[in-house]
């Protein structure tokens, strides 16, 4: 099945973030950066498995100030291949449109 995009709030609101950040230490990933209000946000993602950060993303991303799951993951699917107690793992894609996009291999978000 080809992998798909549902939009999903994990925490972060994208829009028009700017002086994006972030840093990883003990399997949690921190997202920091200044909201449309002008006031810094930060937020945690816990058991990163991996996460990547590129200015131009492919052409199948919607360019966009939204947060989405991507359902049948590729990425994560090779990540916890083999791997026992793998399960509730997620793929998320932030779309900073100003900025960048962040991909992230962490726990479920609840």
């Amino acid at each position: 099945m080809s992998e798909y995009f549902v939009e999903t709030y994990v925490g972060v609101h994208t829009a028009d973030a700017e002086k994006v950040e972030v840093s990883y230490s003990n399997d949690t990933l921190v997202l920091r950066y200044v909201d449309w209000h002008e006031e810094p946000k930060f937020v945690e993602f816990k058991e990163t498995l991996a996460f990547r950060w590129q200015e131009l993303d492919d052409v199948t991303t919607p360019r966009d100030d939204m947060t989405y799951q991507v359902k049948n993951s590729q990425w994560l699917a090779s990540q916890v291949s083999g791997i026992p107690a793998r399960d509730g793992f997620a793929h998320y894609k932030l779309c900073f449109n100003a900025c960048g996009v962040l991909d992230i291999l962490c726990k479920a978000v609840s």
